[in-house]
């Protein structure tokens, strides 16, 4: 099981090995400062939990078509404000 350190640094989302929230954002990593940087990472590994998708297919009742489009919105959403915030 993965401790909530785990889950901000994107080390492992969901349970099962991915590249994480921080190689995701390696690249634009000097776009943002610091602290939007660190707001924007632990916002994503909400979204790419699997915890997520448990509240939208069994809280929202959303299909799982419709939940995808619903993460990749929300996905977007995030870097666009983080993005903003960073110019600021």
């Amino acid at each position: 099981a993965q401790n909530a350190a785990e889950v901000q640094r994107g080390d492992d989302l969901g349970g099962r090995p991915r590249a994480g929230v921080r190689g995701a954002l390696a690249p634009a990593r000097e776009r943002f400062s610091t602290e939007t940087y660190e707001n924007l990472r632990a916002a994503l590994a909400l979204v790419f939990g699997t915890e997520s998708m448990v509240v939208f297919r069994d809280v929202l009742r959303l299909s799982e078509r419709k939940a995808r489009k619903v993460k990749s919105w929300a996905i977007r959403a995030l870097v666009h404000a983080a993005l903003r915030d960073s110019k600021a």
